[in-house]
């Protein structure tokens, strides 16, 4: 399966999942402007015969999976058409509908002329809150061990961080990895460094393990795009034939379930002072601490190496003589 980079919007207009595949599926005319971009030759297409209704966190959910494409192109520039194309995933949960797009810069455009709307509040962004100071957080829960995240409701399962698969941020980008086993010198070295080079963090890759789903690799910004390479994920949906199913499927289920668990922790350690106020400045601290520690103890063990390899040395001129 691909890997996908998605934004979610809600729908302030439609409530019926089948006025939506109406108005989606409809022919949609060229749009050509003589002053901004143009938009011709759209299609959409329904990914999944029938709609399929899943219960995620305790709430029965409906959802189907469409392609789109179109061409675009800018003032002058119709030779030089650029092709668009992804998946929207609209669901329905408690009477509101919400989309899935693998889309970011354009997707609300993109949904408007799509449903025929007039751009007057019906398509709204649904906003995660995804900040660089949870980003942070994440990091010290991978740190300190504190990846297992236990679930208090029947209705989800308990969710583990086995990994910070990779950081970036302003100043400097760092593919590196924090463990959740073990703390190892580089692994601290490249935590720190880049916790202070970096003016703040813009995201972070995490591979996830899920109740039945393992090897979900999720990255996040905070400019609220979520991410997904599924591509090592081993789980029970592998068993759909239809991939469109299983990545609608899969990103339902991180929408509803996933990133509800991690956000919410989150602002539950934050109200019961176990993060914020300081604490990531202390964990800063922490990991600077341990840097110390680590760095002087190899200095002393490679001193030690040195001076008996220097005495075994000597010994050995001295026999010799």
């Amino acid at each position: 399966m691909p890997n996908l980079s998605t934004t979610t919007w809600v729908d302030e207009k439609t409530t019926s999942l089948q006025e939506v595949e109406r108005l989606l599926t409809s022919p949609h005319d060229d749009e050509r402007s003589s002053t901004s971009l143009s938009y011709i030759n759209w299609n959409v297409e329904k990914s999944l015969e029938h709609d399929c209704t899943l219960k995620f966190n305790g709430k029965e959910t409906t959802f189907n999976c469409f392609r789109y494409s179109f061409e675009q192109f800018s003032v002058g520039m119709e030779d030089d058409k650029v092709k668009k194309e992804g998946y929207i995933i609209p669901y329905l949960c408690n009477d509101k509908i919400r989309y899935i797009v693998t889309r970011n810069t354009g997707a609300m455009t993109m949904l408007r002329k799509l449903l025929a709307y007039s751009g007057k509040n019906e398509i709204k962004k649904s906003p995660l809150n995804l900040t660089d100071d949870l980003f942070v957080w994440l990091i010290s829960k991978v740190y300190k061990g504190e990846n297992i995240f236990v679930s208090e409701s029947e209705d989800l399962q308990n969710l583990t961080i086995d990994s910070i698969r990779g950081i970036k941020g302003d100043t400097e980008d760092l593919l590196t990895k924090v463990s959740a086993v073990g703390e190892s010198v580089i692994n601290i070295i490249s935590t720190l460094s880049f916790l202070l080079e970096s003016q703040n963090l813009n995201q972070i890759k995490l591979a996830i393990n899920y109740g039945k789903h393992e090897n979900i690799d999720m990255a996040l910004s905070i400019k609220n795009v979520v991410s997904c390479d599924f591509i090592r994920y081993q789980g029970e949906y592998l068993s759909f034939e239809n991939e469109d199913e299983r990545i609608a499927t899969l990103f339902v289920m991180l929408y509803m379930e996933i990133l509800p668990i991690i956000i919410q922790t989150y602002v539950s350690e934050i109200e019961n002072n176990q993060w914020g106020g300081g604490k990531s400045v202390d964990f800063l601290k922490q990991v600077a601490e341990d840097l110390s520690g680590k760095v002087k103890k190899r200095v002393e063990d490679l001193t030690n190496e040195s001076n008996q390899f220097y005495h075994s040395l000597k010994g050995d001129s001295m026999e010799t003589e």
